[in-house]
């Protein structure tokens, strides 16, 4: 899935995929998003990470946390964690787990799914509240000069195609 190259269009592909994902939540088994007895694959883990689907929906909301910060302290001139606090991109398995741990223990799958919710909509009014320059101008070090709409793109509307596999 190519990024789009207009806040417009990164904001569509994520209400999108968003409602895609929904959907794809609510095609399960009744409301509860019953848990597997085995883990779900995932062909970017080393070993089966996600449980059932309310990992998943938490994994989704963890990295909108991510963006969230890493938005926020761009647009105050400061340098954010990237990936997290004490983790590079060579910890992303070991990152991914610590996420999921952090919010498995709630097991309502309702309050998960209104926490995704509410931190997707959190993040699309971020993006809606910036311009284009500001989402694709090149040159951010902390993004080794990429722009903020491959990290925006990764955790909103791409991250829900890989979600949408990961239920399958």
């Amino acid at each position: 899935m190519t990024i789009p190259q207009h806040r417009a269009d990164l904001v569509r592909q994520a209400v999108d995929r968003f409602a895609e994902f929904e959907r794809a939540l609510d095609s399960l088994e009744g409301v509860a998003l019953p848990a597997r007895t085995e883990p779900m694959t995932d062909a970017a883990a080393p070993e089966p990470r996600d449980r059932d689907a309310v990992d998943v929906v938490n994994h989704l909301h963890a990295w909108h946390v991510l963006l969230l910060g890493w938005l926020a302290a761009d647009a105050a001139g400061e340098v954010p964690a990237f990936p997290a606090d004490g983790y590079t991109w060579r910890d992303l398995d070991r990152l991914n787990r610590d996420l999921r741990d952090r919010y498995r223990g709630d097991g309502d799958p309702e309050a998960a799914r209104e926490r995704l919710r509410a931190s997707h909509a959190s993040a699309l009014a971020r993006l809606d509240a910036m311009t284009d320059s500001e989402i694709f101008a090149d040159g951010r070090i902390w993004l080794r000069g990429a722009t903020l709409a491959e990290p925006a793109h990764e955790c909103l509307g791409g991250h829900y195609a890989w979600a949408i596999g990961a239920l399958g």
